[in-house]
């Protein structure tokens, strides 16, 4: 941007239309040293909208505590006893959020600390860990700890992206953080709280596996679904099969993961041979090691070509992935100069990536 020329933006008439939060939310996301930036209106209606969600999901936090908790109570870590498998996943992954962002920081990477925290925040906090929540707050079958314990991890993980936030987004962070439970020892205003710490059990590597297994499991039948242009309302009988070691946080999500894909009854099998034998007439679902079929109330041939065709693109791309996966390993400099860890990790993705093209192959009669 030039004044000389008269291209630049006008950053008080930007602060009237989007707000000052969005217009230094903008300026910082995306951004990397010694690249130039655009800014434009696309930009900053992004960071509009980010800024909006937060706040939105914000006043759904506070307006979702349950009665057994009194009004102006102090805040409380979650009893570790009483959570549930999305409040595990999302404790953990607010805990490999604040080791992200403190990895960006230290390396001057704003930009890269910026979208680390948008992608937590809508994508994990906002799209999942909320609606698990909601609906584990909404079942009264739970005992109130349960309720309570759920409702408090929603707090404490606000509560820290709040406090990882403040630098990007200082006005509405503040606002919103005058509103939460603090916790005794804290300062009146977040500009002076102290920034999140990484103990060293806060992560769960199990936990935000296995959640990470079944929340890709929706996606999928969602993604079914809309390709075969079912009415997204309608609910559908699903059989799954999950591997033994997902088993037991299927079950502990299994309502929330029948409201979320519109799957009832969701039905789980003890192999896969069943879900196999019962594609003739479905949709077939792969979702790593998870595969499920989703039985739509009438089927018929358009429908069936819709269907082949999605699996054909869900195998172009994990071919595509797969091949630069094994290029990556093909390379001695990689194996020679990364981590251990690192290529250990490179491995076991072409494992996976292998494992899928075959399930995808085998659905596909090829």
């Amino acid at each position: 941007m030039s004044k000389t020329k008269g291209n630049s933006v006008d950053p008080l008439a930007t602060i009237e239309e989007v707000g000052a939060d969005a217009l230094r939310f903008a300026l910082v996301n995306g951004t990397a040293p010694g690249n130039d930036a655009r800014l434009g209106s696309e930009k900053l209606e992004n960071a509009r909208n980010f800024t909006n969600k937060l706040w939105n999901v914000a006043r759904f936090v506070l307006g979702a505590r349950p009665t057994t908790i009194p009004a102006g109570s102090p805040r409380e870590l979650p009893d570790r006893d009483q959570v549930g498998p999305g409040d595990r996943w999302i404790l953990s992954r607010a805990a490999s959020t604040v080791a992200a962002v403190d990895e960006a920081m230290s390396q001057y990477a704003f930009g890269d600390a910026s979208q680390i925290l948008y992608e937590a925040i809508w994508n994990e906090y906002c799209d999942w860990a909320v609606e698990l929540a909601k609906i584990r707050l909404a079942d009264e079958s739970r005992t109130s700890s349960e309720r309570e314990a759920t409702w408090w991890t929603l707090v404490e993980v606000l509560d820290t992206y709040l406090r990882l936030l403040h630098p990007m987004l200082p006005f509405v962070t503040e606002a919103i953080w005058a509103r939460l439970p603090h916790a005794a020892g804290d300062p009146a205003l977040l500009i002076v709280a102290d920034w999140p710490t990484v103990g060293p059990d806060a992560t769960n590597a199990a936990a935000e596996t296995q959640v990470a297994a079944l929340i890709d499991l929706v996606r999928a039948i969602r993604n079914a679904r809309a390709e075969a242009r079912i009415e997204p309302a309608a609910w559908l009988p699903v059989d799954v099969f999950v591997p033994e070691e997902i088993a037991p946080t299927f079950e502990a999500l299994l309502p929330a993961m029948e409201r979320l894909a519109r799957a009832k009854p969701l039905r789980r099998e003890a192999t896969p041979e069943p879900i196999r034998r019962g594609v003739a007439g479905g949709l077939a679902v792969v979702a790593g090691e998870i595969e499920a079929v989703v039985r739509p109330a009438a089927r018929d041939e358009a429908q069936e070509q819709r269907d082949r065709a999605r699996l054909e693109r869900e195998l172009e791309a994990a071919e595509g992935q797969l091949s630069a996966a094994r290029a990556r390993l093909a390379n001695d400099a990689f194996i020679s100069k990364a981590q251990p860890n690192v290529v250990q990790s490179a491995r076991a993705r072409a494992a996976e990536l292998e494992e899928l093209v075959g399930k995808l192959s085998a659905r596909l009669g090829r």
